[in-house]
């Protein structure tokens, strides 16, 4: 009898752990073991992610208390809990068929992160008429990078071309072949094209063209491929030749669809594809980097090391994806037509890509959030392109450090570019 009676009062001593219904819905949609903390549990909180819980016979006397996202220095989940508890509507279900008309408002990322009811959908729209960067002084280069081959270096400059082994080009050739095939599917962007332009009225004519071109291209018959090429080569043309706007998110998104083009055709496995970038074509491709490059490549706050306005930051951290990128194919160009490649001084001084949360970040909020962890990770200096290649600094000390910080945050294009530079500089 001691033995049963031994059980039970362990039994009460230890309860059974809850049904599953009492999880919250994050840890529930990803098959995890759900901590059951409140208001946010462990694995929501380590993830980042917003925590609710389900209301259910079992659960409705309990109150779910939200956390202050204004207020990210709360130290202690007992700190938050000794203040008022905020009543907060349960969500409905929070992932919605993404909608392909281009007149939606806002994202598929936000809308497939943001429960519905969310303050999210009170927020400021993105208006990329509020633009302010420094113009680029030195943007010429970048037009005039095609000349470089052809002419010798100036006195005085020691200028040695780059050598890339076969199956760093073959790796980049791989990586960038894939950029157009984002496109496929409605409202998906490759990595040089931020998700807030493709999303509601900011999608622009260039982009929406690039989508349907790109569409055409990947499913055309057999026999259909010269039709569709000439589609493309009109429309690159009337790119190139459509008076230049002074608005830069006109001018990123015109270079944006003239390099997806390029790649898209170059990289193409049907005969007569590749056969349709030319030197002409290369030289157009770095004419339209120019013109965007010229407005400026930073934004005013950046500058001062302070956070800018998210409209600014996109705009300048999708011209210098697109620009790295540009480099990238203009590399593989030039050794297929046994051309040398140089390293870009040009754009030596420019940010290395920022970290995935910023890139990927749904919303304002969630932006101006990881952009001041950002600055306090960052507080000696953002981290240059040209820091990743080979220098007198190259594996010391510092320089790994700064690196390595650099690589934990970084999303796929940044590993690509470190990819390549160490292939070609070490590290």
């Amino acid at each position: 009898m001691a033995g049963p009676r031994s059980s039970k009062s362990s039994r009460r001593r230890h309860p059974p752990p809850p049904p599953r219904k009492r999880t919250c819905k994050g840890c529930t949609k990803s098959k995890i073991r759900c901590g059951l903390e409140r208001p946010t549990c462990s694995q929501c909180k380590s993830r980042g992610r917003k925590c609710e819980y389900s209301t259910d016979p079992e659960t409705s006397h309990l109150t779910t208390q939200t956390e202050d996202l204004e207020n990210p220095d709360l130290t202690s989940t007992a700190e938050f809990q000794s203040s008022a508890p905020l009543a907060m509507p349960i969500a409905l279900p929070s992932y919605l068929v993404s909608d392909s008309s281009p007149g939606s408002v806002t994202s598929i990322r936000e809308r497939r992160h943001r429960p519905e009811g969310s303050t999210r959908d009170q927020q400021l729209p993105v208006d990329f008429t509020k633009i302010d960067l420094v113009p680029a002084s030195a943007a010429e280069s970048i037009r005039d990078r095609w000349l470089r081959p052809y002419i010798l270096p100036p006195p005085g400059r020691d200028e040695v071309p780059k050598v890339y082994h076969p199956f760093t080009l073959q790796y980049i050739s791989r990586i960038l072949a894939t950029y157009p095939r984002f496109m496929l599917k409605d409202r998906k962007v490759p990595p040089i094209i931020h998700p807030s332009q493709v999303s509601g009225e900011n999608l622009p004519r260039a982009l929406a063209n690039c989508y349907s071109l790109v569409r055409m291209w990947e499913n055309a018959v057999p026999g259909s491929e010269g039709m569709v090429i000439n589609m493309i080569e009109m429309e690159m043309e009337r790119l190139f030749n459509e008076l230049p706007s002074q608005h830069d998110y006109s001018l990123l998104s015109t270079f944006q669809a003239y390099l997806i083009y390029c790649v898209m055709l170059y990289f193409s496995p049907r005969p007569a594809a590749p056969a349709a970038v030319t030197d002409r074509v290369m030289i157009t491709l770095m004419e339209l980097a120019f013109r965007t490059a010229r407005n400026g490549l930073f934004c005013v706050a950046e500058a001062s090391h302070s956070r800018p306005n998210w409209e600014s930051w996109i705009v300048v951290a999708s011209k210098r994806r697109a620009i790295f990128a540009m480099y990238l194919f203009s590399s593989v160009y030039n050794a297929d037509q046994l051309l040398p490649n140089f390293i870009a001084d040009e754009v030596g001084g420019v940010f290395a890509p920022e970290g995935r949360s910023l890139w990927e970040a749904p919303d304002r909020k969630t932006w101006e959030r990881e952009y001041d962890r950002h600055l306090l990770t960052w507080e000696d200096g953002m981290l240059e392109i040209s820091e990743l290649w080979r220098s007198a600094r190259t594996g010391t000390v510092e320089q790994r450090e700064r690196i390595e910080r650099w690589l934990q945050a970084v999303d796929e294009f940044g590993m690509l570019l470190f990819g390549v530079t160490t292939h070609i500089h070490g590290c």
